[in-house]
């Protein structure tokens, strides 16, 4: 089973924005494609790592790790070259489908985890196997914890990748401590 190594976040909503971080956390290499606004989505990573910082939850290497494994661009065909896993967390919908599909990779998970769902998403792809969604749930800190939520048809190989991924991050999260000065 291929892991997931590259994460593409479609959109720097506030969900966009804490998948982007925690996968960054977890040693993803993150592109975050936000067309309207790629000036913008900088400075909503940095204002959550800086919070997650000051409170105690993420230390200054951490921090950097962070800062340094995202790319923030404004080209879809960018984001989502060579991503394993491309997570739509746009608060305007889902980018439009015909793009979406000529720039995926055939084994590249696709995650709902903004205003779109799984299924809609699944209804504009040609395989609709490779399609799931993503939760952020409160954690009691400055990060979310993500949760795996499969559509009908997801593939079972799919959702193993997922589920993995997410065991991944989430572990990132709350293994995240300040051992080292802030």
């Amino acid at each position: 089973m291929l892991g997931i190594e590259t994460v593409a976040v479609l959109g720097a909503s506030e969900g966009g924005t804490a998948c982007a971080v925690l996968a960054a956390l977890a040693g993803c290499a993150v592109r975050l494609h936000d067309p309207e606004g790629a000036l913008s989505a900088p400075d909503a990573v940095r204002r959550l790592v800086e919070l997650a910082v000051d409170q105690g939850a993420l230390t200054l290497s951490q921090r950097q790790t962070i800062l340094d494994g995202i790319l923030f661009t404004n080209d879809l065909e960018e984001a989502l070259t060579a991503a394993d896993l491309a997570v739509d967390a746009g608060a305007g919908g889902p980018p439009p489908a015909r793009a979406l599909a000529e720039a995926l990779r055939a084994t590249t998970a696709v995650a709902a985890a903004g205003v779109s769902t799984s299924a809609d998403l699944a209804a504009t792809l040609p395989q609709p196997g490779r399609v799931l969604g993503l939760r952020l749930a409160p954690s009691g800190g400055p990060l979310p914890r993500v949760e795996v939520d499969p559509a009908p048809g997801t593939s079972p190989h799919v959702l193993a990748r997922a589920r993995a991924f997410v065991e991944r991050v989430n572990l990132a999260a709350r293994t995240s401590s300040s051992t080292e000065p802030r």
